[in-house]
């Protein structure tokens, strides 16, 4: 292909933004139809991690259709007229590549790592299913089925249960998280096809996506096939955010005691989370991580390994998010009356820093690890491209990815004491005791 005819019908579809993605050059475009198209030159191999990331998630359900989102994602794979059936896994699977999908609360992803010289397909592949899904009853008996069983395996885990059946106490009506991603089996079972339809046409369009792309590649090559095939699509949404969100530092979940067949005892602890564009956002990421879920966070080492009062702190949600939502974090233990100790031991933590902060070594040592582990992440396209578009998606700046370490640089003491105070005093945070029955 001439490169001076590609770069060219680059400079015809819309200004290039260039960035540094650490040592791999990053360059965007935007295609006429409104999709974004970020590409990052990582030439290490002749492989590539392409990804269509779409703002739609379980956040864009309504009552009678709770489970769309993650269902649809399924029926993304069932083929168009043009590649039926399994064409998508059939053209993967033929170079020895890589193919899969993710549903969260906001966002829906697919993506493949293949070799380079398979890219130019794979977009072919995926702008016709962006642009002419074939959606019939049949298709979608066959994958609520799939579906169906995905919550049934779910349920023979006791942790996964739990959470399941936690789930619906959490939330004020009305709020975009107030249904789990995986949605409710009896209206899973009722879907049309009509109504998957409907949703595929109001949340599946270019303006309301976009595309990363990771690898052997050359940025002027990638927007001229991106423009060949995604850009002569012409659906158009009319793309707004969720307005009139129930608040969640002030609402209270509808219950303190739970029961599970299974022989631990859990201290499920949920407070107010800021959305990702908060500026409290890297704070209180940064509190959360230095009190509860590294491997060295005040009370792993207090809880576990010093007074062996607990058996492990997980976190049960995501940090990313759109929206402010609730932070859940199990603490679990032995079932015994004596527990009341361990509340008593979080709060005095949780106290501590509201009154002095955390030292500053702690910080210098979270963003040293931060840095590193953002270092050994770039030795692969594919957490290189999460993080792309993972900084695309919350901020509307994929080049975030690579400047959050700076972002928690700018902390100090003061800001550690609101936010502990703000997210977590003792009227912000609320328990939940769930015992075997």
């Amino acid at each position: 292909m001439n490169i001076n005819k590609i770069i060219l019908a680059v400079c015809l579809i819309g200004s290039v933004a260039i960035a540094k993605a650490v040592e791999y050059p990053s360059t965007t475009i935007t295609l006429k139809n409104g999709l974004k198209v970020i590409v990052c030159e990582k030439p290490d191999n002749d492989f590539v991690e392409f990804e269509v990331w779409y703002r739609a998630g379980s956040k864009d359900e309504k009552p009678g259709i709770r489970g769309m989102a993650h269902l649809f994602e399924h029926m993304m794979f069932r083929g168009t007229a043009k590649y039926p059936g399994n064409a998508m896994f059939d053209n993967v699977e033929k170079v020895g590549g890589q193919i899969n999908a993710y549903t969260t609360f906001d966002r829906t992803v697919y993506h493949e790592y293949v070799p380079t010289s398979a890219l130019e397909k794979m977009m072919d592949l995926e702008s016709d299913r962006m642009a002419n899904l074939v959606v019939t009853q049949e298709i979608l008996n066959t994958e609520r089925q799939v579906v169906g069983e995905e919550l049934r395996n779910g349920n023979n885990n006791w942790y996964q249960k739990m959470n399941s059946d936690r789930y619906p106490f959490l939330y004020p009506k009305g709020h975009p998280y107030e249904v789990d991603v995986i949605g409710f089996l009896d209206e899973i079972t009722q879907f049309t096809s009509a109504q998957c339809m409907d949703f595929y046409n109001n949340y599946y369009s270019p303006n309301d996506a976009f595309i990363v792309v990771v690898g052997n590649v050359k940025s002027a090559e990638v927007f001229a096939i991106a423009d060949k095939y995604f850009g002569v699509i012409t659906k158009q949404l009319d793309v707004k955010k969720k307005e009139n969100i129930p608040a969640v530092d002030t609402a209270k979940i509808r219950t303190t005691e739970m029961n599970i067949n299974f022989p631990v005892q859990l201290y499920t602890y949920t407070f107010p989370r800021p959305a990702a564009s908060d500026k409290d956002f890297f704070t209180f990421t940064f509190i959360t991580d230095a009190l509860f879920l590294n491997s060295n966070s005040i009370l792993n080492n207090r809880l576990i390994k010093k007074d062996h009062t607990a058996y492990g702190l997980n976190s049960a949600g995501d940090n990313w998010s759109l929206y402010p939502n609730f932070g859940v974090i199990d603490v679990i233990m032995n079932a015994s009356p004596g527990n009341v100790k361990v509340k008593r031991a979080i709060r005095e933590e949780i106290d501590k820093v509201i009154e002095n902060g955390l030292p500053p070594e702690t910080l210098a040592d979270y963003i040293e690890a931060y840095e590193n582990s953002t270092k050994l992440n770039n030795y692969t396209a594919a957490n290189i491209s999460n993080d792309l578009g993972t900084a695309e998606y919350y901020f509307n700046d994929y080049n975030k990815a690579y400047s959050m370490a700076t972002e928690f640089k700018k902390i100090t003491q003061d800001d550690i004491k609101r936010v502990a105070a703000r997210y977590f005093s003792e009227e912000k945070v609320q328990l939940i005791n769930i015992k075997p029955e």
